[in-house]
């Protein structure tokens, strides 16, 4: 079966990045933010996997993983650019 020709693959995809991709905007994360973005990525993937197979689900579940990675480095990267002018002219 062709799976990238299905549209509710691509809805389920684009959930399960959503998922990853939202942490990266996010100031604090508590546990339970954390918890319910845990269950919707997951709830994503599983059904990729429930719908379409093995390897629909594993490259789902990769590529979100990695796309939040990268964003969460890129969030991390630029708050620190942001802030170095402030922290250039502390008292030391």
């Amino acid at each position: 079966m062709k799976f990238y020709l299905e549209p509710t693959f691509w809805v389920l995809a684009t959930a399960s990045l959503t998922a990853c991709g939202s942490v990266a905007f996010m100031r604090t994360i508590g546990r339970i933010h954390a918890i319910s973005i845990l269950i919707v990525w997951a709830c994503a993937t599983g059904t990729v996997f429930l719908l379409y197979g093995t390897f629909p689900a594993l490259l789902t579940a990769a590529c979100s993983l990695l796309v939040g990675a990268l964003l969460m480095i890129v969030s991390l990267t630029w708050s620190g650019v942001r802030s170095m002018p402030n922290r250039r002219f502390e008292d030391r």
